[in-house]
């Protein structure tokens, strides 16, 4: 679906590796499970020298990582300590919303960071390439950064309970960018000295100009929610362990071995399936949709065949 960077384009080779491998453990975090992944994998790739296995294997060392963060190895939440919290206990009281899953809420501040972060990936794509509309006036570029980042902003203030923005600088911040994802191509135009006319009526471009606005707003409260999954996956990794072990007999005290193995095997394997689909679908929708075009060549160097 993608092609190689262009000249003018960033290589992502780098941030694609540590963001999926570090979601990947975020979301599949257990010590003992992760082991067998990063050690499975590893034999794999030495043998068949099997890039995916490599992945697996690499991706296995975060979710040995997570789950000692975590406090789980083999599903078992009380053999080791949790050095950062429990996924299904810990919970964060938040204002207007109340309750909530403690790992929701970082999982969002994560991919509201993550967003931002591209964004700026946008800009240093547009200014290498000269691209005045994509560097200033789009969803992903200056003005999409200031809405965005100024909404993140206004958010991460109320919910920790400090003043937010007046309403001036509220319509200056979010009103502005606004404006500018609506009057983009003639702005585009005016900057590069591009006298066009418009192709189609004024009041067309206008109610054409407010749905791409209201699909530009939705994509970016869906995007940003999107990143839930990575606690909710967490939450989930938790629970089917538990119920594992429960019907392995364990929370009994008299636990049935072959149960438990089996049960680890299973959740290891199709999970961990899942959850390597979910992180690349992150990746190529939240991440790569606001950056990357891959619109270049392999170079291929002119050379001289001998016979």
């Amino acid at each position: 679906m993608y092609g190689l960077p262009a000249h003018d384009e960033m290589d992502p080779t780098m941030f694609v590796a540590l963001t999926y491998t570090f979601i990947f453990g975020a979301m599949f975090g257990d010590v003992g499970q992760g082991f067998c992944l990063f050690a499975i994998g590893g034999l794999i790739y030495l043998k068949k020298k099997m890039n995916l296995a490599g992945i697996v294997s690499i991706a296995g060392i975060f979710s040995m990582i997570f789950g000692a963060l975590f406090g789980s190895i083999f599903g078992f939440e009380d053999i080791i300590p949790a050095i950062w919290l429990r996924p299904v206990e810990a919970m964060t009281n938040l204002p207007f919303i109340g309750q909530l899953n403690t790992v929701f809420i970082i999982a969002i501040a994560f991919g509201m960071a993550l967003n931002i972060l591209v964004m700026i990936f946008q800009i240093a794509n547009a200014a290498k390439s000269h691209d005045t509309e994509n560097l200033w006036f789009s969803t992903n570029g200056v003005a999409g950064l200031v809405f965005y980042g100024f909404l993140v902003l206004t958010i991460v203030l109320y919910m920790t309970g400090r003043k937010v923005p007046g309403n001036i600088l509220m319509a200056i911040f979010l009103g502005i960018p606004i404006l500018l994802f609506v009057f983009k191509e003639p702005l585009t135009n005016l900057v590069e000295h591009n006298h066009k006319k418009m192709k189609e009526s004024k009041a067309m471009f206008l109610v054409q100009g407010f749905f791409e606005l209201f699909e530009t707003l939705l994509s970016y409260f869906s995007n940003t929610l999107s990143y839930v999954r990575i606690g909710a996956f967490a939450v989930s990794h938790a629970a089917i362990m538990e119920v594992v072990l429960m019907l392995s007999g364990a929370e009994d005290g008299a636990p049935n071995l072959f149960g438990i193995i089996l049960g680890n095997v299973v959740v290891c394997a199709l999970e961990g399936l899942i959850v390597g689909i979910q992180v690349l679908r992150l990746e190529y929708y939240e991440m790569f949709s606001r950056f990357y075009k891959g619109s270049g060549r392999e170079f291929k160097p002119f050379k001289k065949q001998k016979k």
